[in-house]
């Protein structure tokens, strides 16, 4: 999902350029991590302080369950118009949970909380997932609503929540003093006359607005990850509110620019590579925070040593029980073994016969590879059965391929298949090339089909990914009509 790229050091001018028009394209999911990461940090440090560590995470499944709910009465997020529709169930079911979480407060705990709260999110993953069971496309979906798709935000979508999520923050700002109070001392506030149950109610309204659009863009984990971390690190290090919030916010920033790197050069999906980032920055913190408060320091730093090297040594061990290639056994054809694999269910023995059936010679794997890609819903099958096939050079491939590139795939999948479909000399990937030019939502993917474009053919024909598709309609011209001469 990357342009290869000479490196990470930027010596030359024209590198200076090649990483600048690379980037260009990052910039809209890095502003829908600084966007979370602004108004998450400061929800995170209520949720810390309120020790309801898993309301988030709770009213992020809640918000996924309605957007589910909305996709069985028939709506679809992706089409204009159903996409408010959406939106509006998930609202709905995030006001119910506000509602019960603010009921399940109470001021004499004879069962915590958090318990209610566990006991709701449990229940709201459950029926997300006897929802989609019966999806064709669960599986995607499921993977949808955890981990989402940060990569493919939209600018417009950008601006309006960054509007959304400024109204909620003016509104916290107006009734901070009565929030703060509610979170960090909740007797002292009822002794002070403020009315628990009503702006506790408000607080988890305002938060399930924001929770019901970041749960849209980031998935369940990333949003759950934003709300905890840095508050969690910033409460470890600074006693006040604006202490945390600065702290926070540094720290949520950092690992948005560091994961994005991580992802960006590693081809890592991003959500979750943010994640990763988010947890090794509270790995170093906590360690930091151990040696640095502890009677020994010097003992103290050499426990954390002897933990990562138990660590490194621990992993290190494991890959030596690696799964070896499968062999022939038995009398028994290796390509049986791995063409038995693909009649499974199971996505991860299919990925792994896959991996192996582009490099073994039988006549029967591209049939059965372009039977498994007519029937598959999951993307990652679909990716490594095109890459497969792009390694068989074989012309009966073709309109197997040609099928999949009709289906409703992101534009990262195409251009997969668009590459296997030219690396088999069919003319059907320079068409899908053209699609994903056209498109100018297709943002990164059409600097991606530029570079294939002119990787076969030698010209970029005067496309500039950077315009719009109506100021490239000159040089889309230039190349269907240089994709007609070669017919």
């Amino acid at each position: 999902m990357r342009i290869p790229y000479s490196g990470f050091w930027l010596p030359a001018s024209k590198d200076c350029m090649e990483f600048l028009a690379e980037w260009r394209w990052m910039l809209a999911p890095l502003l829908a991590c600084l966007i979370l990461s602004i108004t998450h940090v400061y929800l995170g440090i209520h949720v810390v302080a309120r020790k309801v560590i898993f309301v988030d995470l709770a009213l992020a499944q809640i918000a996924a369950l309605g957007a589910t709910y909305a996709m069985v009465l028939g709506y679809d997020a992706n089409l204009p118009g159903d996409d408010l529709a959406v939106a509006l169930f998930s609202l709905a079911f995030t006001f119910v949970g506000a509602g019960l979480f603010a009921i399940a407060r109470m001021r004499k705990e004879r069962v915590p909380q958090e318990a209610f709260i566990g006991i709701v999110y449990a229940a709201a993953s459950a029926a997300a997932v006897l929802i989609l069971s019966k999806s064709p496309t669960g599986g995607e979906e499921l993977k949808h609503m955890l981990v989402g798709d940060v990569l493919l935000v939209s600018m417009p979508t950008i601006i309006s929540d960054a509007i959304l999520y400024s109204l909620v923050l003016i509104f916290h700002f107006i009734f901070r003093k009565k929030f703060l109070a509610i979170s960090i001392d909740a007797e002292a506030a009822h002794g002070a006359g403020i009315n628990i149950r009503v702006w506790d109610l408000l607080f988890y309204m305002s938060f399930g607005v924001l929770v019901t659009r970041s749960v849209a863009i980031a998935g369940v984990l990333l949003v759950f990850s934003y709300l905890v971390i840095p508050a969690v690190i910033a409460q470890m290090w600074s006693d006040t509110i604006k202490g945390r919030l600065i702290l926070g916010w540094t720290i949520a920033l950092s690992a948005s620019v560091a994961g994005i790197l991580w992802s960006f050069y590693s081809d890592y999906p991003t959500g979750p590579a943010v994640v990763m980032t988010l947890a090794s920055f509270l790995i170093v913190s906590g360690a930091s925070y151990y040696i640095r408060h502890s009677p020994a320091p010097l003992r103290s730093a050499m426990n954390v040593t002897a933990m990562i090297l138990f660590g490194v040594l621990f992993f290190g061990t494991l890959s030596y029980f690696r799964k070896t290639p499968p062999q022939q056994a038995a009398g028994v054809p290796v390509a049986d073994l791995l063409l038995g694999e693909l009649q499974h269910d199971e996505t991860a023995g299919q990925l792994d016969a896959i991996s192996h059936l582009g490099d073994v010679n039988d006549p029967r794997i591209v049939p059965a590879l372009t039977d498994l890609l007519s029937r598959s819903t999951n993307e990652q099958v679909v990716e490594g059965i095109a890459e497969a096939l792009a390694k068989r050079k074989d012309s009966h491939a073709i309109p197997g391929l040609k099928s999949a590139l009709k289906k409703n795939y992101d534009p990262f999948l195409k251009l997969t298949i668009a590459r296997a479909l030219m690396d088999l000399n069919d003319k059907s990937g320079y068409d899908a090339l053209v699609e994903i030019l056209k498109d100018n939502e297709a943002g990164f993917a059409r600097v991606q089909a530029l570079e294939m474009l002119k990787a076969k053919t030698g010209q970029d024909f005067g496309y500039n990914p950077e315009k719009t598709v109506a100021e490239n309609s000159a040089a889309l011209a230039r190349l269907e009509s240089y994709l007609k001469s070669i017919e």
